[in-house]
């Protein structure tokens, strides 16, 4: 594997990237934000400022969007226990839609998505008591979901 600090890349440009089948590009040279990055073929953005800008779409749809921000924390944290071993959105078994449908369905009295904060996404049986991948795969499925007040899911803890 190259080493980019004692081996600098060969400058290429767009038409030679593209000719070549290339996604990026690197010219050596400065974006207008002053990133030394690559840049995508196809229009010619620095990648350092498209995922800036990417992530900036995500705070805003997570900020406007309920589905959209319960989906991604609940895909996160089941990232965060199969730490890379297996896919988060297919351990998750549905997308989106289904799985606010699913965790609504559960909805105790007074939960809304309103209060979404106040209330918090619970595993059933807890992620700490999966010893496999395969264990874990199943612990992070949406049939293992619920909604639960935030102080018992605090009082309820991991285990």
């Amino acid at each position: 594997m190259r080493d980019p600090v004692t081996e600098p890349r060969q400058p290429i440009t767009r038409d030679e990237a593209a000719q070549r089948g290339l996604s990026r590009f690197w010219t050596g040279r400065p974006c207008k934000a002053g990133h030394r990055a690559e840049r995508f073929v196809s229009n010619r953005q620095c990648v350092a400022c498209n995922a800036e800008k990417a992530r900036e779409r995500e705070r805003l749809r997570a900020a406007t969007d309920p589905t959209f921000r319960l989906y991604r924390s609940v895909q996160r944290r089941a990232g965060q226990a199969l730490r890379g071993r297996a896919s988060p959105a297919r351990a998750l078994g549905c997308g989106p839609v289904t799985l606010k449908r699913h965790i609504a369905a559960k909805f105790t009295e007074g939960m809304a998505w309103e209060k979404y904060g106040q209330w918090e996404v619970d595993h059933i049986t807890p992620l700490s008591a999966g010893r496999t991948v395969e264990d874990l795969t199943r612990l992070c499925h949406y049939t293992n979901l619920q909604p639960l007040w935030k102080r018992d899911n605090r009082m309820k803890g991991g285990a």
